[in-house]
């Protein structure tokens, strides 16, 4: 027979109900055997399915994508026993998504998708934590998105599942933008997890997290430290969980952080972490309605600096605070801010006179964060009209004459809806900045 021939019947021996087909096939005879590894056309259908170990998975989806290579090849995947192994399973061949033809799902969900058109590569995950039996009609899942491609040519995952995959079974994915979202209140995502994910995800530029303000677990042991060297824009949302991610990543390139909605008036434990500089009570003694979170969020923030140095060019704090002492450190070392934002603060007037100049013995006067551009301070109820006026004015008069500061004073600030600013302070403010006033300030 010719051995052409051969090569069709053995592709078509290749079906669900033999996904090692091509494995047999080898084993029959030294001519077979040679027929099956020297044909790509055989290896072009990769079954998968969640009954086998991860590790012989990944060892069978590497070896039919190394075999089958140059041509493209089909996906099957099987997952009946849990949803959480979907990106485990499919981990492996993620990196070469230019060769996929298709993608069909069965058993807890099912799903298929022509991908003959697939773009190069995928470099966003949107991951989302809820039960394994949810669907939601209204919103049909489908894993690849590629349609919503990002402006580097590249597509999206979107992967639904009861909790986040252990990094050991996983091949490092190699997103640049990860999306995570909780949306059961039943299950709790901790730290811990979140850590140990990222730890799979070395090239990640953006990410943004989500959750529901439940209670941070109580530290038996250390948690990992993930080591995210491209990291960029990093986003927390709804957690009190934010210590220990701030605390437990290392990202040296980190140039944004947005801090949104963490403030809540409970008592958060505190259990398991060794006393580090700056537990001690806030010297400053200043009213707080969330003094708890206001902790956990100035200390995560302290372990971030410490840890990292990072050159945070903006820091947005959206419901989201820490005490005096805290920003006083945070002030004193993120040299490269060039935009501060802070919303629903209870910071004092003391807060804002760390922005006044100041000198060291008989030195030049100083600022901190000298490249300071924009200020916007909004919903801050304790802060007085006079004192804002006094510290940017004094502010504005130094680094607007002096060249040590060329190109860095501050170019828009925006006050808005803080009870101590009156109009008064706002006519004030405009005589002294013009146009760096960006809107109404009333």
């Amino acid at each position: 027979m010719p051995v052409e021939i051969l090569i069709e019947i053995f592709a078509l021996c290749a079906t669900p109900t033999d996904p090692h087909a091509p494995l047999t096939l080898g084993s029959v005879s030294s001519l077979w055997r040679q027929v099956v590894q020297s044909s790509p056309r055989i290896w072009q259908n990769i079954f998968l399915n969640d009954r086998r170990t991860i590790a012989a998975s990944h060892t069978q989806a590497m070896l039919w994508m190394r075999q089958s290579h140059p041509l493209p090849f089909d996906v099957h995947l099987d997952v009946s026993q849990s949803s959480g192994l979907v990106l485990p399973l499919l981990s492996p061949l993620l990196s070469v998504i230019n060769r996929w033809r298709s993608y069909t799902m069965t058993g807890k969900h099912e799903e298929f998708a022509d991908l003959s058109d697939s773009p190069h590569h995928i470099d966003s995950l949107v991951i989302t934590i809820q039960e394994p039996d949810h669907v939601d009609v209204y919103d049909p899942r489908h894993t690849f998105a590629l349609a919503e491609a990002s402006r580097r040519g590249g597509g999206a995952v979107n992967i639904w599942t009861p909790e986040l995959p252990k990094a050991p079974s996983m091949v490092p994915l190699q997103f640049t933008s990860i999306d995570m979202s909780e949306f059961s209140l039943s299950i709790l995502t901790q730290p811990r997890s979140i850590l140990e994910f990222l730890s799979a995800c070395p090239r990640v530029e953006t990410f943004n997290f989500t959750g529901w303000l439940h209670e941070d677990e109580r530290l038996a042991t250390p948690l990992p430290v993930a080591q995210l060297p491209y990291l960029r824009t990093l986003c927390l949302r709804n957690t009190c969980g934010a210590r220990s991610i701030l605390s437990y990543i290392d990202a040296p390139r980190l140039s944004e952080l947005y801090l949104q909605h963490l403030n809540v008036d409970i008592e958060l434990s505190s259990r398991g972490y060794m006393h580090e500089d700056g537990d001690s009570d806030d010297d400053a003694n200043d009213f707080s309605r969330s003094r708890w979170s206001d902790h956990a969020t100035g200390m995560g923030l302290r372990r971030l600096i410490q840890r990292s140095d990072p050159p945070l060019r903006v820091l947005e704090m959206d419901w989201s605070d820490m005490r005096t002492k805290d920003f006083r450190f945070v002030f004193s070392r993120l040299g490269a801010l060039e935009r501060f934002f802070i919303e629903a603060s209870d910071m004092s007037d003391k807060v804002v006179e760390l922005l006044r100049p100041f000198t060291l013995g008989q030195g030049q006067p100083r600022v901190r964060l000298p490249r300071l551009q924009r200020l916007e301070l909004s919903n801050c109820n304790e802060l007085s009209g006079d004192v804002l006026i006094d510290v940017l004015r004094a502010r504005v008069r130094l680094t607007d004459r002096l060249p040590a500061w060329e190109g860095n004073t501050l170019k828009e600030v925006i006050i808005s809806d803080c009870p101590g600013f009156k109009g008064q302070h706002a006519e004030l403010l405009r005589k002294e900045l013009g146009d760096r006033v960006k809107r109404d300030l009333d």
